[in-house]
């Protein structure tokens, strides 16, 4: 009766027991469910706070431009007050608008005077010797590399001097033959130094501000530069031809300075560009070209000069076809910008290989480039200064 009694138990016991398994089992299936759901639910709160914050973030920021460091060249502060005492160098005139760009200067051949073009600014020093010699360091005004060294004075009216390259995308890129591409570059220009610092070599990277050179007089004029009119002559510009080297070996100039000879390098007014750069750090040269008035227009015919392949946001609207090309040219010859002539200025220039179409005599001003000239009859033509001009921009 006894093991009747316990074996009824152990039954009963199995009774309830399985089904509280079937629960459990269901029990801890729904547990393992509800778990992955949240974590499904977690991954995707993850995923769309992570697009939020990528959102946020957006596209990471560009470079910064490479004129956004510009420095003054010499510890000279004054270069936005310029008609300040002190800041530039005139010449033995003693008119201060001798040391500035352009048409600021005077000669005299035959007993005539006439105007004279200078390409950059003078930079008066702030520190001299005993001897009264100048002791400015010469600053890179901004990142670049060092293109050309003349370390000889007597070769060159601008003494010793070094060339700088700086890359400017602004201006374009150009294809390389192993299919790479380099950014345009703009030429800064350090002339009359008085000695190269130790170790600059052509080829050399430079950051803005480091020191390249002593202020100076050196030059292989006559009479020379006196000691109390020591200064930096400073440019900034661009290149005009980049075959100028091969020309330079077919003349079998001496000395030969390759590209970077200054008839083949063409400023811009420094004093201007600075200025804008002060009221823009962020300031590329495209875009001040952009806005920089012409001094004259003229179409030309010829195949597309080299400059535009160096220099190509210069280049406006469709490709070259082939046709003459109109050139925006600043007061100092440079080109500001070009483009494909139009049918009517096709019909202006005819069968001749330049024609002047228009020309802004106030930016002109004194016109000392002398590449244009006003004929008897009023009508604006090109000179043989300014044929040769246009025969060095389609070499």
């Amino acid at each position: 009766m006894e093991q009747k009694i316990k074996r009824k138990s152990r039954l009963w016991h199995l009774a309830w027991i399985v089904p509280l398994l079937v629960v459990d089992f269901f029990l801890v299936r729904w547990l393992a469910s509800r778990q992955q759901t949240h974590l499904e639910v977690d991954a995707a709160l993850a995923l769309a706070t992570n697009e939020v914050v990528e959102a946020d973030v957006g596209p990471p920021p560009p470079p910064p431009p490479i004129w956004q460091f510009l420095t003054p060249p010499t510890p000279q502060q004054g270069l936005l007050t310029p008609d300040e005492p002190g800041v530039l160098q005139p010449t033995g005139s003693g008119r201060l608008e001798s040391a500035k760009f352009g048409s600021t200067r005077t000669g005299q051949r035959n007993g005539k005077l006439f105007p004279v073009f200078h390409e950059g600014v003078d930079i008066a020093a702030t520190e001299r010797d005993r001897k009264g010699a100048a002791t400015d360091p010469v600053f890179a005004v901004a990142d670049g590399r060092v293109a050309f060294i003349n370390s000889i004075a007597g070769n060159s009216s601008y003494g010793k001097y070094i060339v700088l390259e700086h890359p400017d995308p602004s201006l374009g890129v150009i294809p390389q033959r192993d299919g790479t591409e380099v950014p345009a570059t703009i030429y800064t220009l350090y002339a009359h130094l008085a000695d190269i610092r130790f170790g600059i070599r052509s080829g050399m990277e430079v950051k803005a501000g480091d020191i390249i050179g002593t202020m100076g007089a050196t030059s292989n004029t006559r009479p020379p530069i006196p000691l109390n009119r020591s200064h930096l002559h400073w440019e900034i510009g661009l290149m005009l031809n980049g075959r100028y080297d091969r020309r330079s070996r077919e003349m079998k100039a001496i000395p030969d300075f390759g590209n970077y000879n200054g008839q083949n390098l063409f400023g811009l007014d420094p004093l201007d560009f600075y200025a804008n750069h002060a009221n823009d750090p962020g300031l590329t040269m495209a875009a001040y070209l952009e806005k920089l008035e012409p001094a004259y227009e003229v179409v030309l015919r010829g195949k597309t000069p080299n400059f535009f392949s160096r220099y190509p946001a210069l280049w406006k609207g469709e490709p070259p076809d082939g046709s003459p090309i109109w050139l925006a040219v600043s007061e100092g010859g440079l080109p500001i910008a070009g483009r494909n002539a139009t049918e009517e200025e096709k019909v202006k220039i005819g069968n001749a290989r330049h024609v002047v179409i228009s020309v802004h005599t106030p930016v002109l001003g004194r016109n000392s480039r002398g590449y244009i000239s006003q004929g008897t009859a009023g009508k604006w033509q090109f000179t043989e200064k300014g044929k040769q001009w246009a025969e060095l921009l389609f070499y």
